[in-house]
């Protein structure tokens, strides 16, 4: 892990994530690439175009100047928090499509993971399908710890839980998870909700399981329910988890319990942090 990127809205969401990536660079010994991706308005109207470069010119101006008065800000909150010697560098990029510069940019910098802030919602029937958070976890093609609002971090990550179907396709995604998260040293929870009842997904955990038994300090569970949200919150909520940690699927690629819209509705509806691992970098 040498790249996290960080975009940014100068938010108090994003100050938030800001810390966690703060975090994970000092145990990761990666650089914080920081991101604000600003969008140009759209000017129409004849006799413009002559003027359009001007009016542009000092627009750009304008927001780098803004980005580069809050670059303070964010050096104070490193300081504050210790993390002076982590490394940090700071871009600014316009672009039409926020979502698509972030990947890009991702790309671009050869991230490793990316951290980001999300803000919550108020109900169910809002899962945000236009949010920036949520197109990225969707989109992006490295790891994405999405933070919410609302978390809070005391700098350890003592107990991680990955939800998984148990597939042998998932395997990679766990030892992902297992790499990225090794300087922390976690406890690590695989949990499975099993809503119909039966007896395959647990013999498919004891096949998980003898593959990954030679690890203390990973733990398997299927889990009785009627609703995955309820099971997976109070599963939280009594481990005292750190992280959640999912495979994310493309909106069209079917899975078959745990997929992209539940993994950015659970981003959206928890103090936790979830961890996705893109299906298709596996």
């Amino acid at each position: 892990m040498k790249n996290i990127l960080f975009p940014t809205d100068l938010s108090p969401a994003a100050e938030n994530a800001f810390i966690y990536a703060l975090h994970l660079a000092a145990k990761l010994d990666a650089t914080v690439t920081t991101l604000h991706v600003y969008v140009k308005p759209e000017v129409r109207g004849a006799g413009l175009p002559h003027t359009l470069s001007e009016f542009y010119a000092s627009y750009d101006l304008e927001k780098f100047e803004n980005y580069k008065d809050a670059i303070p800000a964010l050096r104070d909150i490193q300081e504050a928090h210790g993390f002076s010697g982590v490394k940090v560098v700071h871009l600014m990029k316009p672009g039409s499509k926020v979502v698509s510069t972030i990947v890009q940019t991702a790309k671009e910098e050869a991230a490793d993971m990316i951290i980001m802030g999300t803000t919550g919602a108020r109900g169910f029937k809002e899962v945000f399908l236009g949010s920036i958070a949520g197109e990225v976890l969707e989109n992006a093609e490295c790891p994405v710890l999405a933070i919410p609002e609302k978390a809070e971090f005391d700098g350890l990550i003592d107990q991680l839980a990955f939800t998984t179907t148990y597939k042998e396709e998932e395997e990679k995604a766990l030892e992902k998870v297992i790499d990225i998260m090794a300087p922390f040293h976690p406890e690590i929870h695989c949990i499975n909700v099993d809503l119909a009842h039966t007896e395959p997904i647990t013999h498919r955990m004891d096949q998980f399981k003898a593959r990954f038994g030679e690890r203390d300090n990973v733990h398997f569970y299927v889990l009785e329910g009627n609703d995955i949200k309820e099971a997976i919150t109070g599963f939280l909520e009594e481990n005292k988890i750190d992280v959640l940690a999912m495979v994310t699927h493309k909106r069209n690629f079917l899975a078959e319990l745990f997929n992209y819209s539940r993994t950015k509705m659970m981003s959206y509806h928890s103090r936790t942090p979830v961890l996705s691992i893109p299906a298709d970098i596996l």
